[in-house]
């Protein structure tokens, strides 16, 4: 009986056998699993462009290699000219990985790096949300977070050390609430992002959510604030903004304040016992047209007429200021902060 060869499966699907034309074996079935392989699709067979080199092609961002990048179906090149390369950069620690994936490099959106390697990982990242997710040390994102908070600590106290840094997907109704009222701002007083500020708030936080990779998930307890803050994005949560462990249940139009200095917000924080660390929320606030208020002056309850927050300077050098912003669209949590009590 004749043997029959077992056909060369397609490099990509692995299911379907691979194209032949005449004397010539192709390694995929057809355009589209090449297609996928190449850009590093996670979906196998998905739609996708040609590498078309050319001279005024970018090359592979990999160490050694001289090739031009890939270019997608929307003719936006790549950082490298496979998916082979794509690959490599994260084993040589060229590259930045996925933060959600963590086996593909980061994609660049708009000439931007994205926190992730594909729109897929993006979608079921917001899907998910709310959620963190760590950050690397060695990421970009990582080192300017610890270089604002060092910056911003007090030279009175000594500088605690970070343990983690973790970034903040809210919930997609949050954060497209917070995105709207940041144009709107924009446009009544005509400057970019709506004169968005970042800050520091300190809170409660009752578990230990952060302390390290496996505390990822976020607790149910109506007292942690970090939580509830994470989950709901400021709205409808409870603080206990003096540092004293008392809940201040969130109401439409309660004040939130967050701070420019780190270890003002730190004065803030409420630790739980069971955790040897402390954390606070690096946020983003639109500030818009503020009304600002020197040392000692009188603070409004509420926002003045034609004024959008109250900036209060705290001490004389003009370094600390307490940002109060009355509206829970007005600020969005963007980092979670994990780190040593200082000594």
């Amino acid at each position: 009986m004749a043997v029959l060869n077992r056909p060369q499966l397609c490099k990509n699907c692995q299911t379907r056998p691979v194209r032949i034309e005449g004397n010539r074996v192709h390694d995929f079935c057809g355009l589209r699993c090449y297609n996928a392989f190449q850009s590093g699709a996670t979906d196998r067979g998905g739609p996708g462009g040609l590498p078309l080199p050319s001279s005024s092609s970018r090359l592979c961002k990999l160490p050694g290699c001289e090739q031009p990048t890939y270019i997608g179906p929307d003719r936006i090149p790549s950082d490298y000219c496979s998916n082979v390369h794509r690959l490599q950069a994260i084993q040589d620690g060229a590259a930045e990985m996925c933060l959600l994936c963590s086996q593909r490099p980061k994609a660049r959106v708009n000439g931007a790096l994205s926190d992730f390697c594909s729109r897929r990982c993006s979608e079921d990242t917001f899907k998910s949300a709310p959620l963190i997710l760590p950050l690397d040390s060695s990421m970009a994102s990582f080192t300017k977070v610890l270089t604002t908070f060092n910056a911003h600590w007090t030279p009175e106290v000594s500088l605690p050390t970070i343990v983690k840094i973790w970034r903040i997907y809210c919930d997609k109704d949050r954060i497209d609430e917070f995105s709207r009222n940041r144009l709107a701002v924009e446009r009544r007083i005509n400057f970019r992002g709506g004169n968005r500020k970042r800050t520091w708030y300190g809170a409660v936080r009752v578990c230990t959510v952060g302390d390290s990779e496996g505390e990822s998930h976020l607790c149910g307890d109506s007292s942690c604030s970090v939580c509830h803050i994470i989950r709901t994005s400021f709205h409808s949560t409870g603080e206990a903004s003096k540092g004293d462990g008392t809940a201040d249940p969130r109401r439409p139009g309660t004040e939130i304040c967050s701070y420019t200095m780190s270890s003002t917000a730190d004065s803030h924080v409420v630790g739980d016992t069971r955790s040897p660390y402390r954390a606070v929320l690096f946020s983003d606030v639109i500030v818009g047209e503020a009304l600002e208020v020197a040392v000692g002056g009188d603070t409004p309850t509420e926002p003045p007429d034609g004024y959008d927050s109250v900036v209060v300077q705290l001490d004389a050098e003009n370094r600390d200021y307490k940002a109060i912003v009355y509206d829970d669209k007005a600020i969005l949590p963007r980092f979670l902060v994990i780190y040593g009590a200082a000594v």
